[in-house]
């Protein structure tokens, strides 16, 4: 006769005598290849397989989750606490949580997780859409969503990745709108401060990332060799303030060749500044980068100055690529100045071409082909 130990809750295994005499505790431990899982031990006595059984839930306890009755919030929340932290960087993870909670969780977050179908995922695509989010949003959520549930996969929570079989939403061509060379050189030209100018000449010369230029010290700058080390980045963190990380990538971290103006500009500047030996743009505190904010305000008032269209602040960043461009400067250069490891993000992304350069190219292209109208 077998014994049972009596009622008991999901999760907490049985404890049992089989027909033998001997005493035998089982456990739920997950769910693989659409089956349950379950261990079992044995022992002499009850108190023995308790034991075994205890320490088994300890392990479990120790992995945080098991799949049973797990919800894809469940596994949100422990993949964004307990497993990105250590493998992307704070500001990152911060993007990675916001998009969840705004995008995915309201929609899917009660759904178990072995549940989880490919309708789910494109009702979270609709949702979106029906919210008036852009694709390039919908992409993005859809590609962070994926990743966490790969990461299921691998930890046996889910036998399959179901978003990977819904198709992400396509990718398209988003250019930045950037200067002309004439409203760059008149925001140029519209300087009213040393400081002002630096800041300036390193978005539309060097191209630089915000936080990349916020982030300079002027230990980066060497003035007398010509050269500028990009090391770090500065970022507002939620709560945190101004904080500083390392580049965006690892092509990010690079060293440009400043062209003779702007080491003039920036010797200029650092005569005048009150931290010669921190931060090229400080802010109120000397020993911390200057607000994106503070930043940002520049930038608009630097435009509406000079009288040329608004474009954002990493418009900059395009201006200089088209203007490289222009000059007949090679798109790989181009994108190793700008510090992008792949040439076709620069193409993408950062290279323009407007109606003047346009012409010049086809005049060029006919004059070769020496074409001319029939005598």
């Amino acid at each position: 006769m077998v014994k049972q130990s009596g009622t008991r809750a999901k999760g907490e295994g049985s404890v049992f005598q089989d027909k033998n005499g001997t005493w035998v505790a089982t456990i739920e431990t997950g769910v693989k290849n659409g089956k349950r899982q379950r261990k079992r031990v044995t022992g002499k006595t009850r108190a023995i397989v308790q034991t075994k059984l205890r320490t088994i839930q300890r392990q479990q306890d120790a992995g945080k989750l098991t799949t049973i009755n797990l919800t894809v919030s469940e596994w949100l929340t422990y993949w964004l606490e307990e497993i990105c932290p250590t493998r992307i960087q704070e500001r990152t993870l911060y993007g990675y949580t916001r998009c969840m909670e705004l995008y995915v969780l309201p929609h899917i977050g009660n759904i178990k997780l072995t549940k989880l179908t490919t309708e789910h995922i494109r009702k979270v695509h609709s949702e979106m859409r029906k919210q008036g989010l852009c694709e390039t949003t919908v992409r993005q959520t859809h590609a962070i969503l994926s990743r966490a549930l790969k990461v299921a996969v691998r930890e046996d929570k889910i036998d399959k990745n179901v978003a990977s079989l819904v198709d992400s939403p396509s990718p398209r061509r988003n250019p930045h709108p950037v200067l002309s060379t004439d409203d760059a050189r008149r925001v140029i030209a519209g300087a009213q401060s040393p400081r002002e100018l630096a800041r300036l000449t390193i978005a539309l010369v060097l191209g630089l990332r915000q936080g990349e230029a916020l982030g300079l010290k002027w230990s980066d700058i060497d003035l007398g060799k010509g050269l500028l080390s990009v090391e770090r980045a500065a970022q507002r963190l939620p709560g945190k303030g101004i904080t500083t990380k390392a580049p965006k990538t690892a092509a990010s971290n690079r060293v440009i060749p400043l062209p003779r103006p702007a080491i003039a500009v920036l010797q200029a500047w650092k005569q005048v500044t009150d931290e010669p030996d921190g931060y090229v743009f400080h802010g109120y505190d000397l020993d911390k980068p200057d607000e994106t904010r503070n930043d940002w305000t520049m930038w608009k008032v630097a435009l509406e100055r000079a009288g040329v269209p608004g474009v954002p602040l990493h418009g900059a960043r395009g201006t200089a690529a088209s203007l490289l461009l222009e000059m007949g400067v090679p798109e790989r250069v181009i994108a190793d100045i700008l510090g992008h490891a792949n040439v076709n993000v620069t193409m993408q992304h950062y290279l323009h071409s407007d109606e003047h350069q346009r012409g010049m190219a086809l005049d060029g292209l006919a004059d070769r082909l020496a074409i001319a109208p029939l005598e």
